[in-house]
């Protein structure tokens, strides 16, 4: 009975998981007859006659390209930003002696707990000043993600730098190797399966992210594909065409995460047994 449940229960979830991703394909595939009806008849479960003309349309639209090499570009300078920044800073709280160590995660935690929109004005003032204006506009939507995704960076990486037995580094020093050599050549390593889910993260808030993006790159004629998805409303496009691009914005996620995921499958320690 008991497995019974189990198997009950992981179908729903399946379920709740795949029927949206299958509503997107259902009707980026539509003709036009199986999404305007009219009133005439409902709209079918399965299209008509399924075909790919919306991914051909989106495929030769310079504008569509673009914003996804403005998002593609922004998503990776901002896994890089965080990475520079939060790394050093994760291995400082976790190694050298602080006061308040707990309390200060708490607090840089905490700045999440504020909504985006309360702070994207006084963000976007202070990066339309100088020196921060004379930045190109995708390298600020970068830092404006960085401020938000850096906390969850440091507190995962304070984590996992925590995890690496701290023998390690010391007998690296007692070989002779400085404690920059055994950051970078021997905890950095180890630590790459918990920087890789931090990194996917960042990803993740930096790719779906709006708010930031659309106050720094309004006055401009770059877009991210967010950003491009609100532009396209304005026209009140069909729905086949608003789901081609929505099912279009969720695949370079799912291709970063499977070529990310890799330094996820062994374990912290297994590494230093190797």
């Amino acid at each position: 009975m008991g497995s019974l449940v189990k198997i009950i229960l992981i179908g729903i979830i399946i379920f709740f998981i795949i029927f949206p991703i299958f509503i997107l394909f259902k009707y980026s595939i539509s003709d036009k007859d199986s999404v305007v009806t009219g009133g005439k008849y409902p709209e079918p479960f399965w299209p008509f006659n399924p075909n790919f003309k919306m991914f051909e349309s989106l495929s030769v639209r310079g504008d569509f390209l673009y914003s996804g090499m403005v998002s593609l570009e922004v998503g990776l300078l901002t896994v890089i930003f965080c990475l520079f920044l939060g790394v050093p800073t994760a291995y400082a709280l976790a190694r050298f002696k602080i006061p308040g160590v707990g309390v200060l995660l708490f607090f840089l935690l905490s700045i999440r707990l504020f909504p985006d929109i309360s702070a994207v004005i006084p963000v976007a003032e202070q990066f339309f000043k100088p020196p921060f204006s004379y930045l190109p506009p995708l390298v600020l939507v970068a830092l404006a993600h960085t401020l938000l995704s850096l906390p969850y960076t440091i507190y995962i990486a304070e984590g996992v730098f925590e995890s690496i037995p701290k023998d390690l580094e010391e007998q690296s020093q007692v070989l002779g190797a400085s404690r920059a050599y055994s950051f970078l050549r021997i905890l950095t390593p180890l630590a790459l399966p918990g920087l890789g889910a931090a990194a996917i993260y960042t990803f993740l808030l930096s790719w779906n992210e709006f708010v930031f993006a659309y106050f720094l790159l309004f006055q401009g004629t770059e877009s991210t594909l967010p950003v491009y998805l609100l532009r396209i409303l304005t026209w009140s496009p069909q729905k086949n065409f608003i789901a081609a691009i929505s099912l279009l914005i969720c695949i370079p996620v799912i291709i970063f995460t499977f070529a990310v995921q890799r330094y996820m499958r062994t374990g912290l320690t297994a590494g230093a047994v190797k």
